[in-house]
C-alpha cells in the first residue's frame, strides 16, 4: 500500500513505483509518431518528425542548490544524451519565492543560458514568476534534441550477458550538496580542505554526462544508457535491470567513487548508493567491447570502469568484501533525509 493510501501522504522525491504505474496507465490516444513513449525508467521520449527523430524530456530542479539554472540545463541535457540524442533547444519555467530580488532572477536565467551555450543548446522560451508556492528557486526545463544514434538507447535495452559500464563517480552531486548543507559540521570533523574539494566537484568534473553519452551512442555494441539521479546509483541500476526484465550483478569494489563521498556520508549518516547521482552515467554494452569502450572513454578524460553484468536471473546482487547481498532499495533519495 502506498503512503498516500495509508493516509500518511507521500514523502519528498520521486513518486513511488506503484503511483508511477497508475500515472502511466492513464489512457492516451495512440500515435505512430511516438517511437518511445513514457515508461518506467525512461527519462525521455522519442518522436518522429518531418525533420527526423526528436528526443524530448522535462525535469525540474526542486532541491536547494547553488546554481539551479545550470543544474536544470545539465540534468535535462543528460537525459537527452542518455537516449542517444544531441540536445538543441530548451524552455525554462522559473518560480521564485516572495522577496526574491531581480538580480537573483537574472543571475539564474543567465547561468542557464550560458550553461546551454557551452553545450550548443539554445533557450527559446519560458515563464518566470514570484509565488508563495515555493520556498526557494524551482526551475523546470523542457528540452528537445535530435536522435543521433541509429536507434533510441532505452533504459531497458540491456541484454543478458551485457557488461555494466560506469562513467563518472557515483553520488557526485549529492556529495557536493551535503558539503554545502552541512559545511560547518563537516569542516569540524573532516577538515576544510576536504569540504572545499567536495564543493568544487560541481564545477570539476561537473554533472554533465553529454560528452561520454554521445561518444557511447556513436559506438557499436552499446545497448542501453541511463543517468542515475534521485535515488542514487542503486536506483539507476534497479531501473535498468527491471526495465529490461533482467537481473544485475555489481562488484562494489569496482564502483567509481570520489574520495570525499564516503567520509561525508559517514558523518551525516547516509548511504552513498542512494544519494543523488547526477554526473554519473551507466551503460549496458556487449561484453566483448566493454574493456575497449572503457579505455576509449578514459583516453578522452572520462573516468570509466566495468562494474558488473546483467543476468537472466532477475536477482539484483551487490558483491562486497564480506559476500553478496541484495542491491539496496531506496524509497526516496538519501538527500531527502538531510
Amino acid at each position: 500500500m502506498s503512503a498516500d493510501r495509508a493516509g500518511e501522504g507521500l514523502k519528498p522525491g520521486k513518486v513511488p513505483p506503484e503511483v508511477l504505474a497508475r500515472l502511466l496507465a492513464i489512457p492516451r490516444e495512440p500515435c505512430e509518431d511516438v517511437l518511445v513513449p513514457p515508461a518506467p525508467g525512461e527519462d525521455a521520449a522519442v518522436l518522429r518528425s518531418h525533420a527526423g527523430r526528436t528526443v524530448v524530456t522535462s525535469d525540474p530542479i526542486t532541491f536547494p542548490t547553488p546554481r539551479p539554472g545550470h543544474f536544470a540545463v545539465c540534468v535535462n541535457a543528460n537525459d537527452i544524451a542518455a537516449m542517444g540524442g544531441r540536445p538543441r533547444f530548451f524552455t525554462m519555467t522559473l518560480m521564485m519565492p516572495p522577496g526574491s530580488s531581480s538580480e537573483t532572477i537574472l543571475a539564474i536565467v543567465q547561468d542557464a543560458i550560458e550553461s546551454g551555450s557551452r553545450q550548443g543548446i539554445i533557450l527559446v522560451g519560458g515563464h518566470t514568476e514570484v509565488t508563495a508556492a515555493v520556498r526557494w528557486p524551482v526551475v523546470s526545463v523542457a528540452m528537445l534534441g535530435d536522435l543521433v544514434s541509429p536507434m533510441p538507447l532505452r533504459t531497458g535495452g540491456a541484454r543478458p550477458g551485457d557488461a555494466l559500464l560506469q562513467v563518472g563517480c557515483l553520488a557526485l552531486e549529492g556529495t557536493a550538496i551535503l558539503a554545502a548543507e552541512h559545511g560547518e559540521r563537516l569542516t569540524a570533523v573532516l577538515g576544510a580542505d576536504l569540504v572545499r574539494q567536495a564543493l568544487g566537484r560541481l564545477e570539476d568534473p561537473g554533472i554533465s554526462v553529454v560528452g561520454p553519452a554521445l561518444r557511447l551512442a556513436a559506438s557499436d555494441g552499446v545497448h542501453a544508457l541511463h543517468d542515475p539521479t534521485e535515488g542514487g546509483l542503486a536506483t539507476g541500476l534497479r531501473e535498468m535491470a527491471e526495465s529490461a526484465g533482467l537481473g544485475v550483478w555489481v562488484d562494489a569494489g569496482s564502483l567509481l567513487r570520489l574520495p570525499e563521498t564516503e567520509p561525508i556520508c559517514r558523518v551525516v549518516g547516509m548511504d552513498p548508493l542512494g544519494l543523488i547521482a547526477s554526473g554519473c552515467l551507466l551503460a549496458a554494452v556487449g561484453a566483448e567491447v566493454a574493456s575497449a569502450l572503457a579505455a576509449d572513454l578514459e583516453s578522452c578524460g572520462y573516468a570509466a570502469a566495468v562494474i558488473g553484468h546483467f543476468t537472466s536471473d532477475p536477482a539484483l546482487v551487490l558483491c562486497e568484501a564480506g559476500g553478496e547481498r541484495p542491491l539496496p532499495r531506496f524509497g526516496v533519495d538519501e538527500l531527502a533525509r538531510s
